[in-house]
């Protein structure tokens, strides 16, 4: 589901970097004319951190996925649980597995998809209907079977919410990706402008600028770590030859 983004900062960090280049960029206001950057521009940056704000973080959906996932699969639990006790009484009246596989293909209720298992959960209404004398008979009464409807309707339901959630989460995800794309070009674009400008003028104000920086210096660490465990490995190596 996940696509990777075309930057590499955590929204907290994207919303941090923005917020920063526009305070910056406020400031140097009188410099950034020279590039036709204006106010308008700065607001827009703005505009656009305000908007990516309003859209939750994926975490917040995949709670929600992960709480209607778990709400699915207590409901199935509940519906194979009045299945199974239909299957009891029906397999009494029935007692050949021949004449009740006729009826009943599989009475297999675990590990299978839910649309199958409600599919079994219908198939016994009807079949109730057409052995209900000799089912009552066993202590199967016509409340067990309503049971049994009210189940199979809880479980479409409790499809339907999750399947609802997961479309809101990639419509989220997929909105949230796009105005982070745009939040992240208007930037990067500020940044520019801000390190050309301050570039053999402000060092301090130069790096303050750099949108980069926290990524190359983490990289330039993973760099550094990978070269020592390989010339450890290495020196671990000749001197097992030696």
């Amino acid at each position: 589901m996940k696509k990777a983004s075309t930057y590499n900062y955590s929204s907290a960090e994207i919303i941090e970097r923005g917020t920063l280049v526009a305070k910056l960029a406020e400031e140097d206001l009188q410099c950034f004319q020279k590039y036709g950057i204006t106010q308008k521009d700065i607001d827009i940056l703005y505009k656009r951190l305000d908007e990516y704000k309003r859209y939750p973080e994926d975490s917040f959906f995949a709670e929600k996925v992960k709480a209607r996932t778990r709400e699915k699969n207590e409901q199935e639990n509940r519906l194979v649980t009045q299945i199974r006790s239909f299957f009891l009484r029906f397999s009494i009246i029935v007692p050949t597995k021949k004449e009740t596989k006729k009826y009943f293909p599989s009475q297999k209720l675990t590990g299978i998809k839910t649309k199958e298992l409600v599919e079994i959960g219908e198939k016994v209404l009807v079949v109730f209907k057409k052995f209900k004398d000799r089912l009552l008979k066993y202590d199967l009464t016509e409340e067990d079977i309503l049971n049994i409807k009210a189940q199979i309707s809880a479980t479409k339901k409790v499809v339907k919410a999750l399947e609802a959630v997961r479309l809101e989460r990639t419509r989220n995800t997929t909105k949230r990706r796009e105005i982070g794309t745009v939040l992240y070009e208007k930037i990067a674009s500020l940044s520019h402008y801000g390190k050309t400008y301050r570039k053999d003028r402000d060092d301090k104000r130069y790096k303050d600028y750099l949108l980069y920086e926290k990524n190359y210096l983490e990289q330039k660490q993973r760099n550094k770590e990978r070269d020592e465990m390989f010339r450890a490995k290495e020196l671990a190596r000749i001197n097992v030859k030696k």
